[in-house]
């Protein structure tokens, strides 16, 4: 495939200048057409032995109330939406006794009327929602439903005070009586007992009970006998694990006290782990041993009712200071937070010389299968499903569906560069793990299928050309490798490499013609001493714009195919507007959210 550059370049500045003009003055316009709204009906009161008509005008966060009474009227102030409703009722009945009835008597206006006055608020804020809703399309109130469906709870993380430890001495561990020797050595003025032998400190031991027990050399860890306390600990989870655990711990032995901190900086721990044990954190003491704690005896993971370890990306912090911050309830990950919806342009396709497509659709599912993770290394993590569309690729164009006629054929190639619809399934097989890049390296297999618009012309000398139309299938497979990165709360990308082997799957014949023995050509494999015919490099990137907001952001992606038998390219560069971004970016919730009831 041959593009002129030059001119593509230039019709798409072209294109670009005038639809971000087109959406500035779309902006100004709905801008003004805001700051004119007009008072809407509202509610109307009794104050007194007196109706009361209440208009509202709602910008934003603020609204103004007008009273009217008959046909005389008064404007209120310009109040907050969050307001109280005992300070908007008392407001109102100021503004009505100095405006429209001098002669009101306060104490004659009952609890009933002053609720009814107090609950304006709260019609008013439905008369937004009202509103909203009915300016959006059907689509756009779907994924504001999505994007706002209640929190529920897996269960409730509990942080213990004092726990066990073990040491991995950077020397030999000493003997019990090397210990007391050590600490006479260290603390006694008196050098007689500062010189006392070994063998001696050994049989003064035995005379009062205690027994030498000689380090075994080839015990890597011992328990130890000092007091491990937990200060406090913060947690990140992301995709239904643990990614980031923060623990400050107060260490004391013989009396002498060290803080320490515990950081999970290797992989990322499941949540059953907090559960059983076989997951263990360690740090240097000032002696330069390794201190060791396992998660269980740090954490609880419990639940008064039924509970699963499907956790919301969240972030939550404990204490040991008192019992209500000893414990926190976790949000449960909730279906919608695995599906990703996206409207993107292919800037490729505003060339009508090109088969890509201008309008495109895609939905996308995220389902984690393996919580579990062997230290930095996890089989079956997840498996991703995606069903993509092109809008306005069918037959619009000849460039954009594949059209021959008699003796004619077509590339293998085409099968892709111009289906219509296609849908894959990918499965991370084996994913490493590289916390210190925010990185997990992922080699997969994935499967799918593509539908290409195809037309065929039979022509006639004598009679009216014969043409027929119809939808091709192709089934797709092969490898991949995929470098997810997640450096930020609000931004991911996606580095992708595959192999795939493309093959028609679909009718045999038309006209007498065989589609694989006559009519599909460039279907040349082992390429690379393997089957597959295209190689596939693009990277993915999800932008969280407003993640205080809205879990919706900003999707971008640029790549191209590669086809080993005939040498051509299909390039793409698309960009668009993804909502629910929650599974490709370690997106947490704004901190209002966090504020869950603590567990009883």
């Amino acid at each position: 495939m041959v593009f002129d550059f030059c001119n593509q370049n230039n019709n798409i500045m072209k294109i670009l200048l005038t639809f971000i003009f087109t959406a500035l003055i779309s902006v100004s316009i709905f801008a003004q057409e805001e700051t004119k709204a007009d008072y809407k009906l509202l509610d109307n009161i009794a104050v007194s032995q007196s109706i009361y008509s209440v208009y509202a005008k709602s910008e934003d966060q603020k609204f103004t109330l007008k009273l009217c009474k008959k046909d005389t009227c008064t404007v209120t102030q310009e109040y907050t939406k969050a307001i109280t409703s005992e300070l908007l009722t008392s407001d109102v009945l100021v503004n009505i006794k100095t405006y429209l009835d001098d002669t009101l008597d306060m104490a004659t206006v009952t609890d009933d009327q002053k609720t009814a006055i107090g609950k304006l608020i709260e019609k008013l804020k439905a008369s937004d929602l009202s509103a909203l809703k009915a300016s959006k399309t059907e689509l756009e109130n779907i994924l504001y439903t999505v994007d706002n469906e209640k929190d529920q709870y897996s269960a409730k993380v509990i942080l213990n005070k004092h726990i066990p430890y073990y040491i991995k001495y950077k020397d030999t561990p000493p003997s019990k009586a090397e210990s007391v020797l050590m600490t006479l050595n260290n603390t006694s003025n008196d050098s007689i007992l500062a010189n006392v032998s070994k063998d001696s400190l050994v049989n003064i031991l035995k005379q009062v009970g205690i027994k030498n027990n000689t380090s075994d050399p080839t015990k890597k860890e011992v328990k130890g006998t000092g007091s491990l306390e937990i200060l406090d600990a913060k947690i990140q989870f992301f995709n239904n694990k643990a990614s980031s655990i923060y623990i400050k711990a107060i260490l004391t032995v013989n009396g002498v006290s060290e803080k320490l901190i515990f950081e999970n900086n290797s992989f990322s721990v499941a949540l059953r782990y907090f559960n059983k044990y076989g997951s263990t954190v360690s740090v240097q003491n000032k002696n330069r041993d390794d201190i060791i704690i396992d998660y269980n005896d740090v954490f609880d993971y419990e639940s008064d009712q039924f509970f699963n370890y499907s956790i919301a990306n969240s972030q939550v912090s404990l204490s040991s200071k008192t019992p209500e911050e000893q414990s926190v309830q976790v949000i449960q990950r909730r279906f919608f937070d695995f599906f990703t919806g996206i409207v993107y342009t292919d800037v490729m396709g505003f060339n009508t010389e090109n088969s890509n497509s201008i309008l495109n659709a895609q939905a996308k599912l995220l389902l984690p299968l393996n919580l579990r993770n062997w230290r930095k290394l996890t089989l079956t993590r997840q498996f991703v499903t995606t069903a993509n569309i092109a809008l306005n690729n069918s037959f619009e164009d000849e460039s954009r569906f594949i059209a021959i006629s008699d003796d004619d054929t077509f590339s293998n190639f085409d099968l892709l560069r111009k289906n219509n619809l296609y849908g894959k399934i990918q499965l991370d097989v084996l994913t490493y793990e590289s916390k210190g890049w925010f990185l997990n390296t992922s080699l997969g297999y994935s499967a799918g299928f593509y539908r290409t618009g195809f037309r065929y012309t039979q022509t006639l000398d004598t009679e009216t050309d014969i043409v027929t139309s119809r939808q091709l299938l192709s089934v797709g497979h092969g490898p991949y490798l995929n470098f997810e990165i997640r450096p930020q709360t609000n931004f991911g990308a996606d580095i992708f490499i595959s192999l795939e082997d493309l093959n028609y799957n679909d009718t045999k014949s038309i006209n007498n013609r065989s589609f694989k023995n006559d009519i599909i050509v460039d279907g040349g494999k082992n390429n690379f001493g393997v089957k597959y015919n295209l190689v596939n490099v693009e990277a993915n990137f999800y932008w969280l714009t407003s993640p205080e907001k809205s879990k919706g952001g900003i999707y971008a992606k640029i790549g191209s195919y590669y086809h080993t038998e005939n040498h051509s390219i299909y390039p793409q560069i698309m960009v668009g507007y993804a909502t629910n971004l929650t599974s490709f970016v370690n997106r947490f919730k704004p901190k209002a959210a966090d504020n869950v009831t603590k567990p009883e």
